[in-house]
């Protein structure tokens, strides 16, 4: 009776990670540290509190599929704050739509170019986001999972794709900064993905959720690139062909509950989204999109959470010999040698050694090219107050030296 398609949610990360730790006791009188999801574990700024009793009069209306006025001036805000090149460019209303967040739309966009191509294949930045997965699977045809290694910086290998597999390819999802190493893309990398996009006629799918928070350079959004190249072609019918950017508050304004962002891009895509989301979406509350566009135009909160997360990797960097990610919260920590690189089990011994909870690489990805790029990594979300980063940084440093 149900999909058997479905049987690919069965190996859920954080399914594999409760099947190691659940049946573990630690070994300590130590209290259990969750580092395991990427959730901020510090509050959004207390003024939001003010904006939601504000537009408590609009709970009556019915939520719309299409961005109202005012989210859509509060996003030229944001954009003349955060992305001035592209300020202006091009129409908002036709370009822009508002989501719940990233995960549902991640998931709707593969649906949005299933049956566009025969025989297509849906590529999948791996390591991966469930979501991510979930939409190459809407999308029909084959899943291709595209390694990202430290051989090539953490970034997806767009480099070795073949032209066969080109030509299938009906989505590609990169994320910038990438979950779960934090590695930032470059210009010439985000550019060649756009132009394969149109080379190959596939929707490039680009999550920069965690595009604000960054250490010391600040990332280029797709958009910008796009814009860039729209202006070396002046016959470019749409400055964003073939790209959607996904954009939400989650973690740049530490509002993963409120479930508000924005995709950007293609106008054919977007339209295409908007009357699918029309007829079987979940469409953002006009309070929650108010609320939304209020974070989205204040730029002094960001600072403050961006500063934060620069203050807690010090701290792990006191006690650690790690390599500070570019970008996001996570901590991609390669096993040391003494546990043979087996991230399973040094997600296991961790936790009943130290009280610490992380995720193991290798089940963050799928077997590819005869590799799995995630195994002999741990990822740890660095996500907490300082007192308990200062706390899982003495832990950890504790527990390799006994190593």
């Amino acid at each position: 009776m149900l999909n058997p398609d479905f049987s690919i949610f069965n190996d859920n990360m954080f399914i594999q990670v409760r099947k190691i730790l659940d049946p573990l006791k630690i070994k300590t009188n130590l209290s259990p540290l969750d580092l395991t999801i990427g959730e901020p574990q510090l509050s959004p700024p207390d003024w939001l509190n003010d904006v939601l009793l504000k537009e408590a009069k609009n709970w009556q209306a019915y939520p719309k599929a299409f961005a109202d006025q005012q989210f859509l001036e509060d996003i030229s805000v944001y954009f003349d704050t955060r992305f001035a090149s592209i300020s202006g460019l091009f129409p908002l209303a036709e370009h822009i739509v508002p989501v719940p967040a990233t995960r549902e739309p991640l998931h709707f966009l593969g649906f949005c170019v299933k049956g566009a191509k025969e025989n297509s294949i849906a590529l999948v930045s791996n390591p991966f986001y469930h979501a991510w997965r979930t939409g190459a699977l809407a999308a029909g045809g084959e899943i291709g999972y595209i390694n990202a290694t430290a051989e090539n910086g953490f970034l997806a290998d767009i480099d070795n794709l073949s032209e066969e597999v080109l030509a299938r390819t009906n989505i590609l999802y990169l994320c910038n900064p990438t979950n779960p190493h934090g590695a930032v893309a470059s210009r010439a990398y985000i550019e060649k993905a756009i132009r394969l996009a149109r080379a190959y006629n596939f929707l490039l799918i680009m999550d920069e959720c965690y595009i604000d928070i960054w250490r010391h350079e600040r990332p280029v959004s797709a958009l910008e690139i796009a814009a860039g190249m729209a202006t070396e072609n002046s016959e470019d019918s749409d400055i964003l062909a073939n790209l959607i950017v996904l954009n939400s508050l989650s973690k740049r304004s530490n509002a993963a509950g409120l479930r508000a962002g924005f995709i950007c891009g293609d106008r054919n895509v977007i339209a295409a989204y908007t009357r699918l989301v029309a007829n079987g979406g979940a469409l953002v509350p006009t309070p929650l999109l108010h609320a939304a566009g209020a974070l989205y135009r204040d730029d002094v909160h960001n600072q403050h959470i961006r500063a934060h997360y620069d203050t807690s990797f010090e701290l792990l960097s006191q006690k650690l010999d790690i390599n500070v990610p570019g970008g996001g919260f996570f901590l991609w920590l390669p096993v040391p040698e003494a546990l043979g690189g087996d991230d399973k089990k040094m997600t296991a011994e961790l936790y009943q050694q130290a009280g610490i909870r992380s995720v193991p690489g290798s089940v963050m990805a799928k077997i590819s090219e005869g590799i799995n790029p995630g195994a002999g990594y741990i990822r740890l979300a660095i996500v907490h107050d300082h007192e308990t980063i200062k706390e899982a940084a003495d832990r950890l440093a504790e527990f390799l030296s006994r190593l």
